[in-house]
């Protein structure tokens, strides 16, 4: 069931008494406890996402205008959805005047991206997060791996493209959540990531009991939202265990794990942005080899993929999306 309007609240101040959890499974369980407790409240009500995945779904009969009404019934929800359609991203050759008319142009699931990229930015406007949790670095890679997914997607028969698309934008919401609730927590598994070489899924595994993967779909769930959107996100570092999603999960995984790599060989450019690989991948390019079976599984060839990105990369204008969610 979906909390009623206004019914979640901040995260915690993380210099309140009691906001640091102990480590191990009983931080975890105390995390999750506090997600459904106290959860982060959104700008709208969480019961206009379910309405919204129900009028954009595939099977979806739903006319453009209903569409539109949903997102019209929050106030201010419009004029941000506007401002991002008609940002440098998009490059729409003529502005766009109406929520309608912004459906009819981008589709209706990128609008559906749109509410939960603007509804999971606000809500963690109040958040103190810790000063080492770069919110631009954070948007920037989930708005690569999104198109990564949908890359990846769009050549796999009966893979819905566009709910690829949105896990892999909300993929790692649940390090935004253990940041805003958990900053020491945040802070351990970084610090253990490094010293150890670990993926931070894997830290926070150790610390935890449980990843970000886990605790991002919690809240989803809570929200109402589809298993065909919350399973990939649950799942996307144990694409396996995903039972008939696995498939969306692995799409998932694979996109993760190659940004991830295309990151460290790039660096960042002066705007934060990962630089760009003007002589192509390393010849010498060592791919993990979980990540090699993980990609066969889909019929892909890592390498090839990661060039496919450089191009798509080459072409979108994330830094504009991000100007408008950090």
């Amino acid at each position: 069931m979906s909390p009623a309007a206004g019914s979640g609240g901040a995260p915690p101040d993380p210099a309140e008494p009691g906001s640091s959890a102990p480590a191990g499974l009983d931080a975890a369980q105390a995390l999750l406890d506090e997600l459904l407790r106290r959860p982060p409240e959104l700008p709208y009500d969480p019961g206009l996402l379910r309405e919204l995945f129900d009028t954009t779904r595939d099977d979806s009969l739903a006319p453009l205008s209903a569409v539109a009404g949903v997102v019209n019934k929050a106030q201010g929800l419009a004029t941000r959805v506007l401002s991002l359609a008609n940002s440098a991203y998009y490059g729409l050759q003529s502005e766009v005047t109406s929520v309608q008319r912004a459906v009819a142009v981008l589709g209706m699931a990128e609008i559906r991206a749109l509410v939960l990229a603007l509804g999971v930015s606000r809500m963690i406007d109040r958040s103190r997060l810790p000063a080492g949790f770069d919110l631009r670095e954070y948007w920037i890679h989930q708005l690569s791996v999104a198109a990564g997914c949908r890359l990846l997607a769009r050549r796999l028969p009966g893979c819905d493209a566009e709910t690829c698309y949105t896990a892999g934008l909300l993929h790692d919401l649940g390090k935004l959540l253990i940041a805003a609730y958990r900053p020491d927590d945040w802070a351990a598994i970084r610090q253990l990531a490094r010293d150890e070489k670990l993926m931070d899924s894997e830290a926070e595994e150790l610390l935890l009991g449980l990843d970000h993967g886990v605790v991002g779909a919690r809240l989803l769930s809570f929200w109402d939202l589809p298993m065909a959107l919350t399973e990939p996100i649950n799942w996307h570092h144990a694409p396996h265990l995903a039972g008939e999603h696995e498939r969306a999960a692995l799409v998932v995984h694979v996109a993760d794990a190659t940004l991830r790599l295309r990151e460290r060989l790039a660096g960042r450019d002066t705007n934060g942005m990962p630089g760009s690989l003007p002589d192509g991948l390393p010849e010498d390019l060592l791919i993990p080899q979980w990540l090699d079976d993980a990609a066969r599984k889909l019929g892909v060839d890592v390498t090839a993929f990661m060039a496919e990105i450089e191009t798509l990369l080459e072409g979108e204008r994330i830094g504009q999306f991000v100007s408008q969610l950090a």
